[in-house]
This record gives C-alpha cells, sequence and structure tokens, in this order.
C-alpha cells in the first residue's frame, strides 16, 4: 500500500490501531507474566511462594516492571522503524512517517513512545490535539517529528 496524497490519518483510525494493538500487547504481557512466574516457582518453589504471596509479596518488582515498558517499546519501537506500521495500524491502513515521509529512525520511536504515554494517560488529551492542530498532529507526532497518514485501499 503506497501513500500518494499523504492524507493525515482521522483520530479515529487512529483509536481503533491502538485498541487492536493493545489486545496483542496484552497477549505479550501475559506470556512476560507466565514467564516471571516459572522463574519464581524456580526459585522459591510452589509452596514457599503461595505462602509469600499470602503474606501479600508483590510477584513483580522493579526489574519485572522495567521489562514490561522494554517489551511494550520493543512492539511498537521494532513495527516503527521497520515498516512504520504495527498490526493495528495495519488493519486500519495507516502509517507513521517521518516529516520527509520515509520510516522514521529508532530515536524518533523512543521520542514517540516516551510522548505518547502521557498523550493518553491524560485521558487521550494528545491524541486528541489532532482535532484542533492544522495538520492533525497529536503531541507524539508533533514531538517526534513524524505524522500518522491515511493510505489508500489496494
Amino acid at each position: 500500500m503506497e501513500a500518494t496524497n499523504l492524507t493525515p490519518a482521522p483520530v479515529w483510525r487512529r483509536a481503533a490501531a491502538m485498541l487492536y494493538d493493545s489486545l496483542l500487547i496484552l497477549a505479550l504481557l501475559f506470556m512476560a507474566g507466565f514467564l516471571n512466574l516459572f522463574i519464581q516457582i524456580q526459585i522459591f518453589g510452589d509452596e514457599q511462594l503461595k505462602t509469600m504471596t499470602e503474606q501479600g509479596y508483590n510477584l513483580g518488582g522493579p526489574f519485572f516492571y522495567a521489562a514490561l515498558l522494554v517489551i511494550i517499546y520493543g512492539f511498537f519501537g521494532l513495527f516503527w522503524t521497520r515498516s512504520g506500521q504495527t498490526p493495528g495500524m495495519q488493519a486500519w491502513r495507516i502509517k507513521v512517517v517521518s516529516s520527509d515521509h520515509h520510516l522514521i529512525s529508532p530515536w524518533q520511536s523512543v521520542i514517540r513512545f516516551l510522548i505518547a504515554i502521557p498523550s493518553l494517560s491524560l485521558a487521550g488529551m494528545g491524541l486528541l490535539w489532532a482535532l484542533i492542530d492544522q495538520k492533525r498532529r497529536s503531541w507524539q507526532d508533533l514531538a517526534s517529528s513524524s505524522s500518522i497518514i491515511l493510505l489508500e485501499k489496494p
């Protein structure tokens, strides 16, 4: 699919792609959680781990939560820099491109990811910003010098 007219993607398509991708990310995070649980069982044993959780012990910890953040960024960063599209973006025919209409760089993907966190956490205000921006850019678009474009039907 090629973008010939570089039309900014509508906010509703971006939100739909995010919903789609969030289901895939949820699956990845569940797998990471099960791996963490498996490792904890190997270290502490079934009974000790059961006792620890009954006493309120947290099976996560800073390393585990940092790993989850890396997994989430890895998902987006890999797709954005390799093809410009996550699976959700492919389904909704949208693509992230740099200001020169090429794939975004790894650095742009880091900025985009980090800005997306408060952008979405603040009731989606950063995404909704695209409704009032003249060029239909969200906060993460503005910060990373990129944009989300609508692709033509094949």
